[in-house]
Parts: structure tokens; C-alpha cells; sequence
């Protein structure tokens, strides 16, 4: 079993995935609804602090980031810590492939505070706004929506604004300018690791973006990204 400390300080008792998890993961209908993430977290979590016998509730409970934290270190032990990606440019004109290893090791971690809710005034309309963080039950809502969007996102992280339940009302009508403050205190306060590849093409240099865990070579070395 390979130890680790979650950002939330929580420690976690990992063992290799095998071919059980990889078939989960090849999953297309589990994958898509988030079922195939928590129960590889499930089945390779053998200890989360004192809980010798993790249940799905408790790969639920676990934050964002230390589920995300979770998955990269079990990637590692599984697979090594090399990702080798081939990352196409999304300029229409180019379409060259760039090359380029991640070492999973090298990838920052940031603990998360004791806070678990946090107030935010809104620099426009000066409206407060209380949030959390996001969790495994809250992805799973996120998952079953039919048409998950921005607005979606920031609604399940609120607690309440002006003291009332948030509402999509509520959030269609404040302006984006408050939107793009409030995600960015969100984004502040979050604990977690930080996934993002930021490269330029070899070709033509245009920026290219993503995150490690939306490549197939993430989880899948032999698979073309």
C-alpha cells in the first residue's frame, strides 16, 4: 500500500489498479456519469485516516481536489510517474502533433485551509455571497445534469446570497462581471492539484491547453492523445 497525505491533511492508503479498473475506465456510460471515477477510488482506497474499510460515501464526502489529488497518485503508482502526451495545435491552419512529457512528481500540490464556507461581497452589485467547496457528491450532481454550464457550476458551490438559497435566476441576472470575481475567489481558496498543461506548438506557436486527466494517455499510456 503507497501512502499519501490529500490536501485536506486527510491520509490515503493507495494500491495499484488492475484490470477490474481499467475496464471501469473503458467505460464509456460509467465514465460519462462519473460512476467509473469513484468506484476505482473505492476499489484502490484502502485507508482514508483511521477508516481501514473506506465505503462509497467516503470516496464521496472527500473534496475536488483531493479526489483529483487521489486519482494522479494512483496514476503513479499504477503506471509510473512519465505521462507522455502528443498534443495536436487548435489552430485550423497547423494541426501539428507536440510532444511532451509531464512528470507527475513535479506537480504542485495546494492544501486546502480550515474553512470549509467562505464570504465574498461581489465588487458590482455588492451582494454577499456565501460558498464551499465542490465534492464528490456534488460532481456526481454535476454529472446527471443533462446540460451542465457555467451557471450549473457555480450554483452547487453556493450556500446562500443575501441570506436566500441560490437561485439560476439569481445567477443568470448578476452581471459577468461579479460571475468572473466570484469564480475567481473560488478558484483562490481552492485546495488541490493543478492538472493544467500549458505548452506552445512546436510548429506555429499558438497556445495550447488542457488538463492531464482529459488525455487518454493520462490513465491509458499506449493510447494516442
Amino acid at each position: 500500500m503507497h501512502t499519501f497525505t490529500l490536501p485536506s491533511g486527510i491520509e490515503i492508503g493507495l494500491v495499484e489498479m488492475t484490470g477490474a479498473e481499467e475496464d471501469l475506465l473503458t467505460n464509456r456510460r460509467l465514465m460519462k456519469n462519473g460512476e467509473a471515477i469513484n468506484q476505482v477510488l473505492l476499489n484502490c482506497t484502502k485507508r482514508l485516516g483511521e477508516n481501514a474499510e473506506p465505503k462509497m460515501k467516503d470516496v464521496l464526502d472527500l473534496l475536488s481536489g483531493d479526489r483529483l489529488f487521489a486519482l494522479v497518485r494512483l496514476r503513479q503508482v499504477s503506471l509510473g510517474d512519465e505521462v507522455e502526451l502528443e498534443l495536436a495545435c487548435p489552430n485550423t491552419g497547423c494541426g501539428e502533433r507536440t510532444p511532451i512529457t509531464v512528470n507527475l512528481g513535479d506537480i504542485e500540490a495546494t492544501p486546502y485551509g480550515e474553512e470549509r464556507e467562505f464570504e465574498f461581497t461581489l465588487p458590482g452589485s455588492g451582494r454577499k455571497v456565501k460558498f464551499g467547496y465542490l465534492d464528490g457528491h456534488k460532481e456526481k450532481r454535476l454529472a446527471a445534469l443533462k446540460e451542465p454550464n457555467l451557471t450549473a457550476a457555480m450554483m452547487i458551490r453556493i450556500v446562500e446570497i443575501d441570506g436566500q438559497p441560490p437561485s439560476k435566476k439569481a445567477l443568470n441576472e448578476m452581471t459577468m462581471g461579479d460571475r468572473s470575481a466570484l469564480r475567481k475567489e473560488m478558484l483562490r481558496v481552492d485546495g488541490g492539484i493543478d492538472t493544467q498543461v500549458d505548452v506552445s506548438c512546436d510548429a506555429c506557436g499558438t497556445r495550447i491547453r488542457t488538463r492531464l486527466e482529459a488525455e487518454p494517455a493520462f490513465l491509458f499510456p499506449s493510447v494516442a492523445s
